[in-house]
């Protein structure tokens, strides 16, 4: 069996020194990864992770450190290009967004009086400050324009038809129901054998509270990290052997 793992969360430039991101750890995914790795059945594991997550030790590990959305993109697209996966663990909190342009008001208000644009084409238009450098700290303001990056999680039906994919939802004080709806949701669009919903709220210190949710809006509860880690390994595993069976 070989199983690809993300973890931890991407990283988007603003300048050549700033990014915005998110604050994922890697802690669950690295968790994830030692199960599997302590699972017989685990020939290879391909980890692939953001520059902050901790790094499983194991032999059988492959490790690619991502700062991006892009950089994930070209890796996921190599990786399954040139090698079987059999199973997906898709924990990785990719940025919703990347920065497009930064720019001013000043360049903004200048690109609206040049052509005559309304304020949402002058944003589009504005003269960037670059990103390739340390735009200079005595500029007054920055307007950094965001821009959609792309649902990683889409490719891998198209790029490993056959593997089996777990995916991960965090949502921030919602309902339970809403919760369940959204991780089965997810599950349908995307291909994926189970989905492990959890929210913020729920996060905190030794506590983990999260649902595993499959194509039947079957529940399993998990209390931690450490029994979420276990309880995906060994789905996965029983998934593989039913599979195998067949």
């Amino acid at each position: 069996m070989n199983v690809l793992i993300s973890a931890g969360g991407t990283r988007e430039r603003i300048d050549a020194v700033r990014s915005i991101t998110n604050t994922a750890t890697g802690r669950l995914g690295c968790r994830i990864a030692a199960c599997f790795d302590a699972a017989p059945e685990t020939e290879r594991i391909f980890y692939l992770c953001g520059k902050n997550a901790p790094l499983p030790a194991s032999a059988k590990v492959e490790f690619s450190v991502i700062e991006d959305t892009a950089g994930l993109e070209r890796a996921v697209r190599g990786l399954l290009r040139t090698h079987r996966v059999d199973a997906i663990i898709h924990s990785m909190a990719v940025s919703d967004y990347r920065v497009r342009t930064v720019t001013t008001p000043a360049r903004i208000a200048e690109a609206a009086a040049a052509a005559g644009d309304s304020l949402i084409k002058a944003i589009d238009r504005a003269p960037s400050l670059g990103q390739d450098a340390k735009i200079s700290s005595n500029e007054n303001r920055l307007v950094i324009v965001l821009e959609p990056t792309p649902k990683i999680i889409s490719l891998f039906h198209t790029l490993a038809p056959d593997a089996l994919l777990v995916g991960f939802k965090l949502l921030d004080n919602v309902s339970h129901e809403t919760l369940i709806d959204t991780a089965h949701c997810l599950l349908q669009q995307n291909h994926c054998a189970y989905v492990l919903a959890n929210d913020v709220r729920d996060i905190h210190d030794d506590t983990h509270i999260a649902y595993l949710v499959d194509r039947d809006r079957r529940l399993q509860r998990f209390g931690d990290k450490d029994e979420i880690a276990r309880g995906i390994t060994e789905k996965v595993i029983e998934k593989l052997r039913e599979k195998n069976r067949t």
